[in-house]
């Protein structure tokens, strides 16, 4: 990690450097600042193309767009900006689960803009996008999007599951008794709806299609981001939530929302139901889209923007990922509960469908050498011109009112709306669930990930490779509990 850290600092002021002398040279012709991005590199370049450009020319001014690869990378960049006197970056665009890590090196709109300036913004936009981006009463960021996390599928390949998993339930009975002492639960149905799926109805489609061969190959056909990096984190949180905790779950990492997550996991690794490549190589979005593309992955959790490039369609570059676009199937997530069932066969812990909602804001650094005119370009992105343009073309969850209030103008395609109608089903079924908000969330996001490589990756669950309940518990309180109690110190839950 501290080379990973040299490595990070070492090319943003080689970044910087270069700014300088390019740029700044040229001051008394023309502002120059930097935009500090993460995009998906077509949605990157459309947006540098058609966002950036008319920017410009209104306003005078140079933008040079850097971007960055993890999402603590914007805490390193933000101190040497900080910390060298540098007066570079304009504006970042931050996700969630930064905002509050980058609390203090951002300037709140409310010291750079009038009271009914700011309100007349602030009215545009999505209330609950609006809340996330205010901390202490003060709007340290402006909405671009909120996202959530939902069950995407490849339709003909759960049909085949639902009508063939028959021959393998005796098998299926036998590898869960091993762990669970029981097998499916009793009365167990696999409904043809993916919408009313559990864990382990997720267990036996993945199950039917590791034994099944495709393209003349066994091997396992379900997955969710595995590199180590903030999107993973996410995904652990929303199973968390699924298995019926919350965010005080989440941080005290301990308590049987968390195990019941880490034994699912375990009982997916266990079994070869997730795709190795997973932790291989390892996969963030574009890796499960490419893996969808080569018919490695029947089976993710996505983002509803992930639905509009594995499908593609909405631009001629966008010539997504499947044979048969039409094939792509949405369902909200599936339904939590324990692995462990009671003597009856039923689960002793019901939990719910719940996934964090999440999504991302624009914040100004208190170092921005000219804080108005990022404050311009965070208005320029979120017009409704520009606004309604980017969420046709790669499927961004609106957070204007006007295009809210019309959203046959945004998804005009079948699956366009069905993308959509799903992703508001599921942020609704969140309700006020987020990631945790509080400054240490990334530290702990990183222990998170930490446990997760050790204790599923390399199968360390169990005695003789027995996926043990006591055994993760005991892991986790004796080896990454008191991590968490150490960046938290007094502010742990008790």
């Amino acid at each position: 990690m501290k080379l990973y850290k040299k490595i990070i600092i070492i090319s943003f002021l080689l970044i910087f450097s270069l700014f300088s002398l390019s740029n700044f040279a040229k001051a008394k012709e023309k502002r120059n600042f930097i935009l500090v991005i993460r995009m998906m590199g077509m949605q990157d370049k459309w947006f540098r193309e058609n966002i950036i450009p008319q920017f410009e020319k209104k306003y005078n001014v140079k933008v040079t767009v850097v971007s960055f690869d993890k999402f603590w990378d914007l805490e390193v960049m933000l101190k040497l900006e900080r910390d060298s006197g540098r007066h570079s970056i304009g504006l970042v665009k931050t996700p969630l689960e930064m905002t509050r890590p980058l609390k203090d090196f951002m300037l709140p709109y409310d010291d750079l803009m009038t009271k009914e300036e700011l309100d007349q913004l602030k009215s545009q936009y999505d209330p609950m996008a609006v809340k996330l981006g205010t901390i202490n009463g003060k709007v340290y960021y402006i909405p671009r999007k909120l996202e959530t996390r939902m069950m995407v599928y490849l339709k003909s390949k759960v049909d085949e599951a639902v009508k063939g998993w028959k021959k393998f339930e005796s098998k299926i009975n036998e590898v869960l008794k091993k762990d669970n002492g029981y097998g499916l639960p009793a009365g167990f149905k696999l409904e043809s709806d993916p919408n009313l799926w559990d864990y382990y109805d997720i267990f036996v489609v993945a199950y039917y299609w590791a034994h099944t061969p495709y393209y003349g190959i066994k091997m396992p056909r379900m997955a969710h981001r595995g590199k180590k990096y903030g999107g993973t984190v996410v995904g652990l949180c929303d199973r968390v939530y699924q298995m019926g905790g919350n965010a005080t779950d989440f941080i005290k990492m301990d308590t049987k929302p968390v195990i019941d997550m880490f034994v699912w996991e375990a009982v997916y690794k266990k079994n070869k139901l997730y795709n190795p490549g997973m932790w291989q190589d390892p996969w963030s979005g574009g890796g499960i889209w490419n893996a969808m593309k080569d018919g490695k992955v029947f089976l993710a959790m996505m983002h509803q923007i992930d639905c509009f490039f594995i499908h593609g369609g909405t631009h001629p570059q966008m010539q997504g990922y499947l044979a048969n676009p039409d094939d792509l199937g949405i369902a909200v997530m599936p339904k939590g509960l324990s692995f462990e069932l009671d003597k009856n066969g039923k689960p002793v812990r019901i939990g719910t469908k719940k996934a964090g909602t999440t999504g991302w804001w624009w914040g100004i650094p208190k170092t921005a050498p000219y804080p108005k005119l990022s404050v311009e370009l965070a208005k320029w992105i979120t017009n409704y011109h520009n606004h309604l343009a980017e969420c046709k073309v790669f499927g961004m969850m609106p957070i204007r009112k006007d295009i809210l209030s019309d959203l046959q103008k945004v998804f005009p395609k079948n699956w366009m709306a069905q993308v959509f109608d799903i992703s508001v089903k599921q942020i609704r079924i969140n309700g006020d669930l987020t990631v945790p908000l509080l400054p240490e969330y990334s530290a702990i996001g990183k222990i998170y990930l930490r446990a997760w490589y050790d204790i599923i990756v390399k199968d360390n669950y169990g005695k003789a490779k027995k996926i043990n309940r006591k055994y993760i518990k005991e892991k986790l309180e004796n080896q990454y509990v008191p991590k968490v109690k150490e960046i938290l110190g007094k502010k742990y839950p008790g």
